[in-house]
């Protein structure tokens, strides 16, 4: 009878997760200001993709904790960790990071290593292929999820083609609306995987409580963003997903990490904000709150999984700003320059603009950053 229960109950997961398919299919995900202005793709050569981590926050100079900033490419953040954890000699989890950065991209960004009662490393004898130290600096606290200023992109789209009845005066008008409006804080692809195998992860045998760690990290991450790419995507097409509704859950964008009073982007707004699942649910109330009972009601099976699994009950922004927005086109070709808050994706930023295919996923190449 147990089993004839869980079998059953893996099914119901099964078909659920299935369903979640359309939150993962970026391109059809809707757009706020109209359809995709033309196709161009992304990561065609190894450079077009690049992102710095900015802080912002300065240091103390000293304390236990030793900052290492990077510029990697090649490589995923956490198999750089690991890297770091081994030359200096400590537990993995004694070495700490803001977030990740796509293994697909030249990217800079900060790590710490908690080395209490030792001196740091000598870093000239720190050969990673792929990886360049840039700076190092001694504080008095780790580095902690989500704590930065912001993220630069620079990107180029390459193979633009612009649909037969779009100039360039209506390209500069959606990019003066992505500047002024920003866009829908979808999970880009990086977050679900290839061919979104990460939501799978939970029907192995023995479901999440058998994932090694990293997996198990990568399975619950994806399952919640997915509910919240449909929630969002429900609010686009509702058209109020850039407004503030009455018993709606709302929060300050302010960096956490940032420096305070650091405005050199953003200056701190307040945003409606939507479920990332688990434990603990509160905020949203009224006819807000019956639309979330409603669009998460569709899916018991994995958000009764995200609770058993221990996740808790968070809220992300519904939009994404865009600061620093500046562009150039040539002949088949964009430039984009822009920067966005810790945790929102830039292929998000790009989706209200064109279809972008992206050669990283097209090639097998990408995996979750």
């Amino acid at each position: 009878m147990l089993r004839r229960a869980r079998c059953s109950l893996q099914m119901d997961l099964a078909d659920e997760i299935a369903r979640l398919g359309r939150a993962i299919d970026f391109p059809a995900l809707p757009r706020p200001f109209g359809p995709p202005l033309g196709t161009a793709v992304l990561r065609a050569e190894p450079d077009d993709f690049s992102v710095i981590e900015e802080r912002g926050a300065g240091f103390a100079g000293q304390g236990e904790h030793w900052y290492v900033k990077l510029r990697k490419q090649g490589h995923n953040t956490r198999w750089v960790a690991r890297q770091l954890a081994e030359f200096a000699q400590l537990p993995y989890k004694q070495v700490s990071y803001a977030g990740l950065k796509d293994r697909h991209a030249v990217a800079e960004q900060w790590f710490s290593l908690h080395l209490a009662g030792r001196e740091s490393p000598d870093w000239a004898a720190f050969s990673l292929s792929g990886v360049e130290v840039l700076k190092v600096r001694r504080h008095d606290r780790k580095l902690r999820q989500g704590y930065l200023s912001f993220n630069q992109f620079n990107l180029v789209l390459r193979e633009l083609q612009l649909r037969s009845a779009v100039d360039a005066t209506e390209l500069e008008a959606r990019l003066e609306q992505i500047s002024g409006a920003g866009v829908p804080n979808y999970f880009g692809p990086q977050r679900f995987g290839h061919s979104g195998g990460n939501l799978a992860l939970v029907l192995r045998p023995g479901g999440w409580r058998r994932l090694p760690r990293d997996l198990r990290g990568f399975a619950l991450s994806a399952l919640r963003g997915a509910l919240f790419n449909l929630y969002l995507a429900e609010r686009v097409t509702r058209g109020d997903w850039n407004d503030s509704l009455e018993g709606e859950a709302r929060q300050t964008d302010r960096a956490r990490g940032a420096a305070e009073g650091d405005t050199r982007v953003f200056a701190p707004e307040i945003s409606a904000a939507g479920p990332l699942w688990g434990r603990g649910r509160a905020g949203s109330s009224g006819a807000v709150a019956a639309l979330e009972d409603t669009v998460f009601g569709a899916y018991p099976a994995v958000t009764a999984l995200l609770e058993e699994a221990g996740a808790r009950f968070a809220r992300r922004a519904l939009r994404a700003r865009v600061g620093a927005l500046h562009w150039q086109r040539s002949e088949g070709v964009l430039r984009l320059q822009f920067a966005l808050g810790a945790g929102a994706f830039a292929t998000a930023a790009l989706h209200p603009l064109l279809e972008v295919r992206d050669a990283a996923i097209v090639e097998n190449r990408f995996e979750d950053a």
